[in-house]
């Protein structure tokens, strides 16, 4: 791919609804996570959550990735403290990280089981892991295909994962509730008419109402889930 195409795409994902409302929602679990901590150490993998402490010059964040281009293009946005590393083979410390955000990333490693004993490794007894990965099995689709990943999650799968990699579960639930009846129509859509729809280009940017639409759904998502889990939801 030309570079200045592939810089646009990454550009325009960074810009997308999903992007934004990760984005808020994994900062929001970090600032829960930190409490009132005066320093911590945290590791974003997959540079997903673009953190900064100007003020707090005592946390300190490390972005990773697997990906040399995309690390480029965060460097280019400003990120600092980059490191490009495996997920199933961090290079890193053990019990180095107060919090640990894994943004959208478990999905597309070959043993996810392998990856979150490293996560555990690295991670400090009491300390946080924030993570996101795509929900339901039954909604996979090309997208997916495209975008390199594995599997996609059930809550109880999940919890049963994490459990058996070391962690304690604090909370898990569903988000993009708004998105899942959408998706199962789109699905089903798919599975009936495939002869007749054409394949989704991964690249059609959508309307800038309709973007920021969704990301105002979502920030009422987000809110109702400093409350309850969301029982359903495309993403977890």
């Amino acid at each position: 791919m030309d570079t200045q195409l592939e810089f646009d795409a990454l550009q325009q994902g960074d810009s997308s609804w999903w992007s934004v409302a990760r984005r808020k929602l994994l900062r929001d679990a970090v600032s829960n996570s930190l409490g009132k901590k005066r320093e911590a150490r945290i590791l974003d993998l997959g540079c997903t959550t673009q953190l900064e402490f100007a003020d707090s010059p005592n946390f300190r964040v490390l972005n990773a990735h697997s990906s040399l281009p995309i690390l480029a293009f965060r460097q280019i946005e400003g990120d600092l403290n980059l490191i490009c590393t495996s997920l199933e083979e961090l290079g890193l410390t053990s019990n180095a990280f107060d919090v640990v955000v894994a943004g959208d990333i478990l999905q597309s490693v070959s043993d996810d089981l392998v990856a979150l004993r490293e996560l555990r490794r690295v991670l400090k007894d009491g300390g946080s892991l924030c993570l996101t990965v795509p929900a339901y099995p039954f909604l996979w689709g090309e997208e997916d295909e495209t975008r390199g990943h594995q599997r996609r999650y059930t809550a109880s799968e999940l919890r049963r994962k994490l459990n058996n990699c070391g962690f304690e579960i604090s909370r898990v639930s569903y988000f993009v509730a708004s998105g899942l009846l959408p998706s199962v129509v789109e699905r089903v859509s798919k599975n009936i008419f495939s002869k007749s729809i054409g394949r989704r280009r991964l690249d059609a940017k959508a309307p800038n109402w309709a973007n920021e639409a969704m990301v105002r759904v979502l920030d009422a998502e987000r809110y109702l889930i400093r409350y309850i889990n969301l029982p359903f939801g495309t993403r977890l």
